[in-house]
């Protein structure tokens, strides 16, 4: 896990001294009926849980015709999120930038000296939350949860988990496990959800920490067991599956799905872009083609209950990665 960690952090330094910073933009009109572009940055590559977020937004508001400003989803791949969210907090001002923010968003700047933090940043909105299974194999010999912390003790170390990186939603998970049942795993990062699936099929690893998105293809296929979700109460999409506080253990992550814009855009633009998620969030479309489809947990939450959200977030993180020696 240190070694990930070093080659991470280090990946993020130089990509940040290479970076090239756009310069601020003066505070900008925002016209609500106007149809000037919206550039809509992803901080993750094509194919992954942002990207799919930001694409089925675009194509729901433009399909149902809820805003006249076209929308543009361009992914600004790199250092964790360092580039994105450098390039957006430099736009100061401008109303006509958004980015999807999750937990690397509060993280990265914990991890390496970044130019930016999340009050750099105006909240648009929060629209859901990803919540984490705890996934096997289909013929795997651990039946529930208690079956991997017996063999966890008897075996310490000899367990090993699958998850995305070294300072992931997983890691943390697996971090909380740990430190709950009194055992030691192998947590194996991995560069993608995708990838932590096929370790998993192929045997590399033992069980893996995912997002109900990422592993229902294969649950679907009957090809893994879930052995519990790290939710408070029961999936409503999955309620035959057990919490780990069901199980004996105070593990509980999500991770927020919110939407952010540059530092003091107009307060027209912000009244008008909170109105237009809410519509977002309670339209059909929304509901079944990117909630339903991806078993995430719909939540809208506006501006100011989304910046609460951040602080708190904030604040758990810092204390975490201090015990998980992450950051100091």
């Amino acid at each position: 896990m240190k070694t990930a960690r070093i080659s991470f952090v280090a990946s993020i330094l130089a990509i940040t001294v290479l970076l090239f910073l756009p310069t601020a933009s003066p505070a900008q009109k925002f016209n609500p009926n106007g149809t000037e572009s919206i550039e809509f940055v992803v901080q993750a590559a094509a194919g992954g849980g942002s990207d799919i977020q930001a694409r089925t937004m675009q194509a729901i508001i433009e399909k149902e015709k809820l805003s006249t400003h076209p929308i543009a989803v361009v992914n600004r791949v790199g250092g964790a999120g360092a580039i994105a969210y450098t390039y957006v907090s430099a736009k100061k001002g401008d109303p006509h930038t958004w980015a999807t923010a999750t937990t690397g968003f509060l993280q990265t700047p914990l991890l390496v000296k970044t130019k930016y933090n999340y009050k750099d940043f105006t909240p648009l909105c929060t629209l859901a939350f990803d919540d984490f299974l705890i996934v096997v194999r289909a013929d795997s010999p651990y039946k529930t949860m208690k079956d991997v912390i017996d063999a966890a003790k008897k075996n310490p170390g000899g367990l090993k988990v699958g998850g995305t990186t070294a300072q992931s939603p997983d890691a943390i998970i697996v971090f909380q496990i740990e430190r709950e049942a009194r055992v030691k795993l192998n947590f194996i990062p991995f560069k993608s959800g995708g990838e932590v699936m096929v370790a998993l099929l192929g045997g590399h690893v033992d069980l893996v920490s995912a997002n109900p998105g990422e592993a229902l293809a294969q649950m679907e296929a009957k090809k893994v067991r879930v052995l519990g979700a790290s939710t408070e109460k029961r999936l409503e999409g999955a309620p035959d599956i057990p919490t780990l506080k069901e199980q004996g253990m105070n593990v509980v992550y999500r991770q927020f799905r919110s939407i952010a814009a540059p530092k003091d855009i107009p307060k027209e633009a912000l009244k008008y872009y909170e109105e237009l998620f809410k519509k977002l969030s309670e339209s059909k479309s929304w509901k079944e083609k990117y909630i339903k489809e991806n078993m995430l947990s719909p939540h809208y939450m506006n501006s100011a209950e989304t910046f609460k959200l951040w602080e708190s977030e904030h604040a758990w993180f810092v204390r975490i990665m201090k015990e998980m020696n992450l950051i100091k």
